[in-house]
């Protein structure tokens, strides 16, 4: 059985929706998939050595730019290929050590790398390895939008010579990410997954991001570690916090705050301060805010896949059960099938990224819809 392996691609320059061209532009992958997928990978990317598989989260500072390989053959087209797309601070690794969906890949797995080719790219934006604000390429004062990313990801996949994919799955920003590509490209997807996703930012969302920017702007570093405490109160629900931290005292002397939840919280940020930068955070949650496939213009009713399994989380307080039935029905009146599915968490909108049991079925199901 083959290993997963990452690779970098060189991209055309992209022009963003709100203006500005990223120059220069790259992204990184992840591949998973049959031997044979190697020598077009080899001829039309350049592969990183396999120890960076391992290697821990930390901000990717590009030295040199990717040269353009001429490419050749494109990745066979008789094996399907299952796009993943990741959330807001992850990364293209989504299976193996460091995966983030680690648990449903592998042989024998739901998404089996013996029967379908996995794909996953860092996202535009993001500080792992893809076009991001880090780097000299990127225009000034850029603001992203989820469109200009599903536009970064189609060119990914072009340059590999994919034309269809047999399904794209994602959660949370990586669910809007896929939404935005079907829409670009209406008939190349065959099957969506989004999970904890909707059509469009609700203003309770943007009103989040908007706090969390406003303590970045106190102080990068420390308004950072502040923004991610906050988000990460929204991205669980009250009985999983009662349930892993309850109302219990900090577990060791000297710990910031007197409460275990309070240690958890300043944990958290300073972890992801360590692994992420401002600039690239507060791009990403531009692109979140922008995310709108219903008003102007309305681009989802142009989405034409011939299948869907919507997953909404029953204690998700940033895309509801509600926002995520509306999503539904919007794709039906698009001429899409959907089918609806809930995942049943005390952990709120994280669950996609907890519950494997009852993921591991549900992608069963996308799979073969």
């Amino acid at each position: 059985m083959s290993s997963p392996r990452l690779f970098d691609l060189r991209l055309p320059d992209l022009p963003l929706e709100h203006g500005g061209v990223v120059r220069s532009h790259h992204a990184r992958g992840w591949w998973w998939g049959p031997e044979e997928d190697l020598p077009v990978l080899s001829a039309r990317a350049q592969l990183l050595h396999r120890d960076a598989l391992g290697a821990p989260h930390a901000v990717f500072r590009r030295e040199s730019v990717i040269e353009p390989k001429p490419g050749g053959a494109a990745l066979p087209p008789n094996v399907p290929t299952v796009l993943l797309v990741h959330a807001l601070t992850g990364d293209a690794r989504a299976g193996g050590e460091r995966g983030w969906w680690a648990p449903l890949i592998g042989l024998g797995k739901p998404l089996d790398p013996s029967r379908v080719r996995l794909l996953c790219f860092n996202n535009l934006g993001s500080n792992y390895g893809s076009s991001g604000p880090l780097d000299e390429g990127w225009p000034r004062d850029a603001s992203l939008t989820t469109l200009d990313q599903a536009r970064a990801l189609w060119l990914a996949l072009d340059a590999l010579g994919v034309e269809s994919l047999h399904l794209a799955a994602g959660g949370s920003l990586g669910g809007m990410i896929l939404l935005a590509m079907a829409a670009l490209r209406p008939h190349a997807i065959e099957r969506l997954l989004p999970l904890a996703a909707t059509s469009f930012s609700t203003a309770w969302l943007i009103g989040f991001n908007h706090v969390q920017r406003q303590a970045i702007a106190l102080d990068e570093k420390r308004g950072l570690e502040v923004a991610r405490q906050l988000a990460m109160l929204t991205y669980r629900a009250e009985p999983g916090l009662e349930a892993t931290q309850a109302r219990t005292l900090a577990p060791k002397p000297g710990a910031r705050g007197a409460y275990r939840v309070e240690g958890y919280l300043e944990h958290l940020g300073e972890s992801l301060s360590a692994r992420f930068e401002a600039a690239p955070y507060l791009a990403l949650l531009d692109a979140m805010d922008s995310h709108d496939l219903v008003h102007q213009p309305p681009r989802l009713s142009m989405v034409r896949q011939r299948k869907a399994l919507v997953v909404d989380i029953d204690t998700d307080v940033l895309y509801t059960p509600a926002q995520v039935s509306a999503l539904a029905t919007l794709l039906s009146e698009a001429g899409t099938t959907v089918e609806r599915a809930t995942l049943k968490s005390l952990h709120g909108h994280d669950a996609f990224l907890i519950e494997w049991e009852q993921l591991a079925p549900l992608v069963t199901r996308a799979l073969s819809l």
